[in-house]
């Protein structure tokens, strides 16, 4: 793929077309001015640099800029995670166009080219991946080999390049292959509205799409889901009107196999290879860092075919049985009350994180929610002695923005001693997000608060919109960022009302409604978790 830099024989070829900027096209010679004019920039920065997820054509310049600048580079996605890093960095912005430059081509060991990619990784903890640029480059190019997408679609994508599925199907996969990159922002269905495209997306995305019946403008060619396994009728759904491959791999494999179709199996790469351990299964493969890396997955194998089991770090030890949580959660999921859930350990017991279906909603509103979690657990005592002590009830499960399930998150709810109102329903648009919220009768928050007049407590609706602020967007929002209070109404036991929330570049203002009266409104000052560069 460097033979690009390296040549002027590339220079008229259209190689991205910057959707941030009225779809103006690039050609691969006007990266190469750009890269140079970046080059100049970092000659002044610190040795190592921070790529941040946002603007994917800076992404472009800054990522190649680094490279034949010789820069250690760190990929992170959320600014908060700048706090982990302790080395000196500069973080790169925004690539200002009007600064080119004459691009000098240079050799590259690629080996030795080293980019540090931030992932929670299967543990839910931070961590740093290493891969090198020759790992990116091979799986770039393998994957054209393998899979089949003629060379006329224009990449798109709904996340980031900062993540490893982003740099590998929306950057290397397409520039290793001759397709066109396409950098405008996909965060709604509708924003799909180019001809003959292919879109890399999350089960998250897709699946909000499919539930929701929202319609692609256009719909693409191909869809290249990964992250999280697509669920089936899903997968079956969106095969009307795209063709649909989904990835198995993770950050620290790389890609390991593929499926074309919802009825069929995985089929491994065919430059990847596989070892099955009693405990874990180690990967071989020119994708990772070191040629080989070893998984918490149980697989089966049938020549080159894989059923994919369960992971092995989902298989928790209570009271000295060993019970699996993907097992618990496949049964739970049959429910009629139940659409999703999450089940882990947490405090040496099982908690269950429960997505409720409408039947499941209408019941909970009409009685409570010990009812449902006596019902659910009578339930689940048919399939094993182990269940979940401790429930939280919500409409779907936190995923992060790789389409991923947010353990952090669901780990944070189970912590919180308050009871948490339930969220029945959420509508987003842009940096606006509503969500209808169950204040039910029995949450502690409501106790010791006038026994004889009980209502939701001030304090509690700035926690709650802070919470909730902090979750969507992303943010780390503290004590005393607090502006234009007022409460207007009472919030009463049993009530469901509505918390708008809409993010601005220096605020958060949030308001508390429903169709008769507004109850409170508010705003959270934010503030950069860095400063400079």
């Amino acid at each position: 793929m460097l033979e690009v830099f390296k040549t002027s024989e590339y220079d008229k070829n259209i190689a991205v077309i910057n959707g941030e900027q009225s779809e103006q096209q690039y050609s691969y010679g006007d990266l190469k001015s750009l890269i140079a004019g970046r080059i100049q920039y970092l000659n002044n920065k610190k040795e190592n640099v921070v790529l941040l997820g946002g603007d994917n054509f800076s992404f472009i310049i800054n990522f190649f800029a680094s490279v034949y600048s010789g820069k250690n580079i760190y990929l992170i996605t959320e600014k908060s995670r700048l706090n982990d890093l302790d080395i000196e960095y500069s973080v790169l912005g925004n690539v200002d166009n009007q600064a080119q430059g004459t691009f000098i081509p240079k050799e590259i060991d690629t080996k030795k080219v080293v980019i540090n990619f931030y992932t929670s990784g299967s543990s839910g903890k931070s961590k740093i991946i290493k891969k090198s640029l020759f790992n990116l480059l091979e799986e770039g190019r393998d994957l054209g080999l393998a899979l089949d997408i003629n060379r006329n679609p224009s990449v798109i994508s709904t996340t980031t390049m900062c993540h490893l599925f982003g740099m590998t199907f929306h950057l290397m996969f397409p520039l290793c292959n001759g397709l066109v990159i396409n950098t405008t922002p996909v965060t709604y269905p509708e924003n799909v509205n180019i001809e003959n495209s292919v879109l890399v997306s999350t089960p998250a995305f897709l699946g909000t799409k499919v539930k929701h019946e929202l319609d692609f403008n256009i719909p693409p060619k191909y869809i290249i889901s990964a992250g999280s396994k697509l669920d089936e009728k899903i997968y079956e759904t969106l095969e009307n009107e795209s063709k649909v491959i989904e990835i198995y791999g993770s950050t620290e494999s790389g890609v390991i196999a593929y499926k074309t179709a919802h009825n069929e199996q995985f089929e491994l790469f065919p430059n990847v290879n596989i070892n099955i351990k009693t405990d874990n299964v180690e990967v071989c493969s020119n994708y990772t860092y070191g040629g080989k890396t070893v998984i918490n997955d149980k697989l089966e194998i049938d020549g080159r075919k894989l059923v994919i089991k369960n992971r092995t770090d989902r298989l928790f030890k209570i009271y000295d049985k060993r019970v699996s949580a993907e097992e618990l959660e496949q049964k739970l999921n049959l429910h009629e009350f139940v659409e999703n859930s999450y089940i882990m350990s947490f405090e040496n017991k099982l908690v269950c994180l429960c997505a409720l279906s409408e039947q499941g909603k209408e019941y909970i509103l009409k009685n409570n929610t010990y009812l449902m979690i006596k019902t659910l657990k009578m339930y689940m005592f048919k399939y094993s002695e182990i269940i979940p002590q401790k429930w939280r009830f919500i409409d779907q499960i936190p995923m992060n923005q790789m389409g991923k399930i947010n353990k952090k998150l669901i780990e944070h709810m189970f912590n919180v001693n308050l009871s948490l109102p339930i969220i029945i329903d959420r509508e987003q648009y842009q940096d606006t997000i509503t969500y209808q919220i169950f204040m039910y009768k029995n949450c502690n928050f409501f106790d010791g608060h006038f026994p004889e007049f009980k209502l939701v407590p001030g304090v509690l609706q700035l926690y709650l919109a802070k919470e909730f602020a902090n979750a969507h967007f992303g943010l780390n929002i503290g004590e005393g960022q607090y502006k234009r209070i007022k409460f207007s109404n009472i919030i009463a036991p049993n009530s469901i009302v509505k918390l708008k929330l809409t993010k601005t570049d220096k605020q958060v203002v949030y308001e508390y409604f429903s169709d008769e009266k507004t109850y409170s409104s508010g705003a959270f000052e934010l503030t950069n978790v860095f400063e400079g560069e």
